[in-house]
């Protein structure tokens, strides 16, 4: 590869620069879901003789914060500026130890459609299957599960939360009869659910109980803080 690449793109402006390093919480993300056996990376276009400017587990290509994009991410932003193309195919590759590497990559535009960066995510498939279990299974003991809720539609992510959080608070002794309705609509206030539409209206029919007590606590609850 020349020591000199030229991109065929402008200069970078601080909205340009702001959206790529928004993009540094999705390479964490990837990285804390994949573990030790992916590679993500996040490229600028903005100068390609030292184009990564976030990378997670980059051992497993040896690169750092820094290095160079590669044939394969510049062939990618060739085909954006040439032919549009966003993202590529997954592909295989090899690295530097030899082992098998899945990969994709997508390209990442500013405002006015240009592109500017890549993320590019490299699982390594030569992980080993005990290895790549203890990534994806909970750790030993843990028997803990936050049972996300998939609702399908807003009405049902009301009422199943409401639902959820009534058994939570009936059944802890340590919140007495009286204040257990206080305590469930104070929960359901901290996790946001009062901000869905007609919210108040959907938890007061599954409490049984009447809006102005919700709108009560909520006005008490500000107020408090």
């Amino acid at each position: 590869m020349s020591p000199s690449i030229k991109a065929k793109n402008h200069k970078y402006t601080k909205d340009d620069k702001l959206i790529l390093e928004n993009y540094k919480n999705m390479v964490d993300a990837i990285g804390q879901l994949l573990g030790s056996s992916c590679e993500v990376v996040l490229h600028s276009f903005e100068d390609l003789n030292s184009s990564v400017i976030y990378i997670h587990n980059g051992k497993k290509t040896g690169r750092s914060v820094g290095s160079p994009v590669t044939d394969k991410a510049l062939k990618i932003f060739t085909d954006c500026i040439d032919n549009g193309t966003d993202f590529a195919d997954v592909y295989f590759t090899k690295n530097k130890q030899n082992h098998t590497m899945r990969s994709t990559s997508t390209i990442i535009k500013n405002t006015k459609g240009q592109p500017i960066g890549m993320l590019c995510i490299n699982l390594d498939i030569s992980t080993p299957f005990d290895e790549m279990m203890s990534i994806l299974l909970p750790p030993q003991g843990n028997t803990h599960d936050d049972n996300e809720h998939f609702a399908i539609n807003v009405e049902d992510l009301i009422i199943s939360n409401t639902l959820k959080v009534k058994e939570e608070v009936f059944a802890d002794n340590s919140v007495s009869t009286r204040l257990k309705i206080k305590e469930i609509i104070h929960i359901l206030n901290t996790q946001g659910i009062f901000q869905l539409r007609d919210a108040v209206a959907k938890v007061a029919d599954t409490l049984n109980i009447s809006k102005d007590v919700i709108y009560l606590h909520l006005r008490s609850f500000k107020k408090n803080n």
